[in-house]
């Protein structure tokens, strides 16, 4: 074994868990004569997307943020909903910018070494994994693997699941069209009649927005109706059909009730998406990467169980919300439009950070006044796909 190729911890891929728990290790002194390597296998193509979460007050990542809002709107076929955000103020960075920020900051410090390789398999070896590379082997006491398999993908079906799927086009219109000091949160004036479809508005100046059509569903469509769908809401919505596309995002991000953790082992710890970090009935992921990794340090530093186990409360109401949007897909609209109008912005992200009291817990669902959840629930109680 070379001694260069011996570290504390391995850390498998450098998206955006990797860098997140890398970052971590970084600001914690309890962890400076620790050695770590983060393996990537690097993207030649540098896609630039959006990290997009809600924060209260001041974070780490706000001298780098595209922009921030303390206003949303939410609109339906039944109405607008003006949103709050004063209290946690909407943030959105570029991927690009995150990337670029944490490796400057990791790469001035000796104990961290970046290596472009690929995994290939991982093996168990006395006290040590070995991390087998297309260049060479690496080992290391602890892995965190944020690795999505294939076994793992074929698995999810065998529960509850969806797919937030998206095209979103970074635009700049001839002339002033957007309000850089609020955003649209979800519009769900164009969408498919049945599936839970709807269009998100980032304005970043007044003449420049992220405009993006997102899907919650099961299957993804064609690139062209997504494509059609952010053509025909630019034209109707903000009367325009001029404007150059600056960039564009496209995704699959897994909602599923997969319990991810358990494909973690004493020495291996999945993270990001194959670790379960993603909000199974949101999609939203930057805010557990940050939370999640502050967890794992604790967790080291007082020898508990590094996998991340999701709480069961919360578990189980994202089980039944998405079984609801799984079971009843064409109901996301009504559903969305009734929490988000029956209750305040702040309680509302409070609840979708996994901040709520149960007394608040229970006003949300039952603000929702839906049979769907009642039959989804009682299904829940004897099947565990929904």
């Amino acid at each position: 074994m070379k001694a260069n190729s011996k570290f504390d911890y391995i850390i498998v891929g450098g998206g955006l868990s990797g860098l997140h728990l890398s970052y971590c290790f970084l600001n914690d002194k309890y962890f400076k004569d620790y050695s770590i390597l983060i393996i990537d296998k690097g993207n030649p193509k540098k896609q630039d997307n959006y990290f997009s979460f809600w924060e209260s007050g001041a974070g780490n990542w706000d001298t780098i943020l595209k922009n921030k809002w303390d206003k949303g709107d939410f609109f339906s076929s039944k109405g607008k909903v003006e949103m709050d955000f004063s209290d946690y103020n909407y943030k959105t960075l570029s991927s690009y910018k995150f990337k670029e920020h944490v490796k400057k900051k990791i790469k001035k410090n000796k104990q961290f070494k970046f290596i472009n390789d690929t995994v290939l398999k991982m093996r168990k070896e006395k006290n040590n994994v070995v991390v087998i590379g297309n260049k060479r082997n690496y080992y290391a006491k602890h892995i965190f693997d944020s690795r999505l398999n294939n076994k793992t993908i074929k698995k999810i079906k065998n529960y509850t699941f969806l797919n937030q799927h998206f095209i979103g086009w970074v635009v700049k219109t001839n002339k002033k069209k957007f309000n850089k000091k609020s955003f649209v949160f979800m519009d769900y004036r164009i969408r498919d009649k049945n599936s839970t479809a709807f269009t998100y508005v980032l304005p970043f100046k007044k003449d420049v927005a992220l405009i993006e059509h997102t899907y919650f569903s099961k299957d993804e469509c064609d690139k062209e109706l997504y494509e059609a769908n952010i053509k025909n809401y630019l034209k109707k919505y903000y009367n325009t059909t001029d404007f150059k596309i600056l960039g564009s995002e496209a995704g699959v991000i897994p909602m599923t009730t997969y319990p991810f953790h358990k494909d973690s082992t004493k020495n291996i710890t999945k993270i990001g998406t194959a670790g379960g970090w993603v909000k199974p009935s949101t999609g939203y992921s930057f805010t557990n990467c940050e939370k999640f990794s502050f967890k794992i340090l604790e967790n080291i530093k007082s020898g508990k169980d590094l996998r991340i186990v999701p709480k069961k409360r919360y578990f189980f109401l994202d089980n039944i919300l998405l079984g609801v949007l799984s079971k009843y897909n064409y109901r996301g609209e009504t559903i969305f439009y009734r929490m988000i109008k029956r209750n305040s912005t702040k309680k509302i992200l409070r609840f979708l950070n996994e901040e709520s009291n149960l007394l608040d817990i229970i006003k949300i669902i039952i603000s929702m006044r839906s049979i769907y959840f009642i039959k989804v629930f009682i299904k829940s109680l004897y099947k565990r796909t929904l």
